[in-house]
């Protein structure tokens, strides 16, 4: 595997450790901040989903893209609200209600997956272009911290420790290096991969994080959105710059 690949996947899984230590950490981000920052995510996955990421999938796929697609944006529906239900990009609140071990594991394996999930868009990515392999990884790192910040806060809602709730973030980031080591391993059915992973991509960024963002009130989360859509041109117009094809 090229290790370039390896460091964006090292890269990915420091998100995850990072926003579990925000919340372990005596002194955290606030919530407000944390609520630009998915608001910034979600604008630059949609961009990524729906610009590059849909496109590529077609035409490396073919007619059977769409399904793909959709079974990676069920996939991850289906675990979130049936085996996580408690699951979502944003800090609980309602401790009394996390107290369950069947809810902290359930969502630490909802996560799991979707953390899998990552690793593999990047991986499967990069395997089809180096250059859609670092704008995949670009959008995805957006929301690498809110989802270390959200395991790691539901199982400090659950009343474990500092330790236990930092452990559950480094969880997840050894799962998204596991998903960008598949990716390599599974090589020939990585653009099938790629579809998958985009649908769980899709969904987090228009089903998760939109409706986090969309929660707060004002102008500001919106304009924020853009931003992140801005983003992706931002990063397109990079990688393309310094030469690399997308």
């Amino acid at each position: 595997m090229d290790p370039f690949v390896l460091l964006l996947g090292l890269a990915a899984a420091a998100g995850d450790i990072v926003g579990g230590a925000v919340v372990t950490a005596p002194r955290r981000i606030g919530d407000r901040t944390l609520s630009l920052l998915i608001a910034l995510g979600a604008g630059n996955l949609l961009g990524v989903s729906l610009l590059e990421l849909i496109p590529e999938t077609i035409a490396e796929t073919g007619p059977i893209a769409g399904a793909l697609i959709l079974a990676g944006y069920l996939f991850i529906h289906f675990f979130e609200h049936v085996f996580a239900p408690h699951f979502h990009f944003g800090e609980e609140t309602h401790g009394a209600a996390v107290v369950d071990t069947h809810v902290t594991s359930t969502a630490l394996i909802g996560l799991g997956l979707h953390a899998l999930m990552d690793g593999i868009a990047i991986g499967a990515a990069f395997v089809t272009s180096p250059g859609l392999g670092v704008l995949v990884f670009a959008a995805i790192m957006l929301h690498k911290l809110p989802e270390g910040f959200t395991i790691a806060s539901v199982m400090k809602a659950a009343g474990t420790t500092r330790r236990w709730a930092f452990g559950a973030s480094a969880l997840l980031a050894v799962a998204t290096f596991a998903g960008v080591l598949a990716s390599a391993v599974l090589g020939e059915i990585a653009p099938y991969l790629l579809a998958i992973a985009t649908g769980s991509v899709l969904y987090v960024g228009a089903t998760d994080l939109m409706s986090e963002a969309n929660k707060e009130e004002g102008i500001l989360n919106p304009i924020m959105v853009f931003i992140g859509v801005g983003m992706f041109f931002a990063v397109l117009g990079l990688v393309r710059f310094v030469g690399i094809e997308v």
